[in-house]
């Protein structure tokens, strides 16, 4: 059985595809290797090959080779792109040709809204959505201002993207709504290579708090903060800030930098406490090179989940189609459920994850499941 997938090999955002999109070779040969994927219409397991395109970092790139793989090579599933925007914009051609869709990099209310009244029914995502992420950084700053220390004030600085303009949309809102302050609500260009006025900016109107809702730049952010001595109680960042592989590698980090720095994005969440999780996690490294981010068990969870519904029901589309909306299945993350317009429900995770000094993120959010007490205000920069 043949797989295909378009996503981001080239181009700046290629490193964050590679390892948030490792999930799909790590499947597909671990499949291969108890002989391949059972398939009840022959009666026997098939080897999976994954057939993979470069979509350049384009959308328009994206969805020719997306038609191309249902249309020319005829593949039997597919997996999803990479990034809210781009997922986003395949979700009516996945439609339209009838493809159950698992999004692994995606958030977005506009979406969510069009699963939630059936317009994308093929469509399934995993992580929490802007709405959901901006209740649970209401909910953990409510608590920080009640039990740890006072906060109020709260800058949010966004990439002029679909994921940008969401979730710091959602989380203002939110913020807003519950008495906080937020005097900063400002976009940054995609291509920015200086964040210096931006502090500047935020050191001037005194925020306890700052939220970067971007991607790969969120590291220059984190860099030029030490380097000008910016030190707010917490930091919040999004995609690959989260990555083990990345933060201790290319983006030049110590674990003692990163100590206090949080994450709004990638949950359900794991910190890989649990003996299952925690011998997965070993086998992660050994196998990509670096431990997992919070949302790793959760992105193969989700793609379990949809070679799972092919071992009962076959290659019928339609039928993994409504396996995926209406069953639970047993993964690496226990328990777990798609709820089509919301975060996947799982077992054994939780939300909002901060760095504090281990090979991994902690999980802080919400305290019933979190695997470390929160840190706040986050010490000094090490020198």
């Amino acid at each position: 059985m043949v797989i295909g997938v378009a996503h981001t090999l080239s181009g700046p955002q290629a490193a964050a595809c590679a390892l948030h999109h490792a999930y799909y070779h790590m499947i597909v040969e671990d499949y291969n290797a108890k002989g391949g994927l059972y398939v009840p219409e022959y009666g026997k397991r098939l080897r999976i090959k994954l057939i993979e395109y470069d979509d350049k970092n384009s959308i328009d790139t994206m969805l020719t080779l997306v038609e191309k793989l249902i249309v020319e090579d005829k593949v039997d599933l597919l997996f999803a792109p990479w990034g809210t925007a781009f997922n986003f914009a395949v979700f009516p051609l996945t439609e339209r040709y009838r493809y159950p869709l698992v999004a692994l990099t995606f958030g977005s209310e506009i979406a969510a809204e069009k699963m939630r009244k059936g317009e994308f029914k093929y469509a399934f995502s995993v992580l929490g959505l802007p709405s959901e992420t901006g209740k649970e950084i209401a909910d953990l700053f409510e608590y920080i201002n009640k039990e740890i220390t006072p906060i109020k004030r709260i800058g949010i600085i966004y990439h002029s993207d679909q994921h940008g303009v969401e979730y710091s949309g959602a989380i203002y809102s939110h913020l807003v709504m519950r008495g906080f302050e937020v005097p900063i609500h400002q976009s940054y260009p995609p291509d920015i290579a200086d964040f210096t006025p931006l502090i500047s900016t935020l050191k001037t109107a005194n925020v306890d708090v700052v939220i970067l809702c971007g991607y790969t730049e969120g590291a220059l952010f984190v860099h030029q903060c030490k380097a000008q001595n910016f030190n707010p109680k917490l930091i919040f960042v999004g995609p690959t800030m989260e990555v083990p592989g990345l933060v201790y590698g290319p983006f030049g980090f110590t674990p003692q930098d990163l100590i206090g720095v949080c994450y709004y994005d990638g949950w359900p969440a794991t910190a890989y406490k649990e003996p299952k999780l925690k011998e997965w996690a070993e086998e992660h490294k050994k196998r990509i090179g670096a431990y997992p981010f919070p949302a790793s068990a959760t992105f193969y969870a989700g793609l379990e989940c949809l070679l799972k519904a092919v071992e009962k029901y076959g290659l019928n589309r339609d039928k993994i189609r409504d396996a995926l909306a209406t069953e639970t299945f047993d993964t690496i993350v226990g328990k777990f459920r798609f709820r089509q317009g919301y975060s996947a429900q799982c077992e054994l995770a939780g939300t909002l994850t901060q760095w504090q000094g281990g090979d991994m993120m902690e999980v802080i959010w919400p305290l019933e499941v979190a695997s470390a007490k929160i840190i706040c205000p986050k010490p000094a920069w090490p020198s």
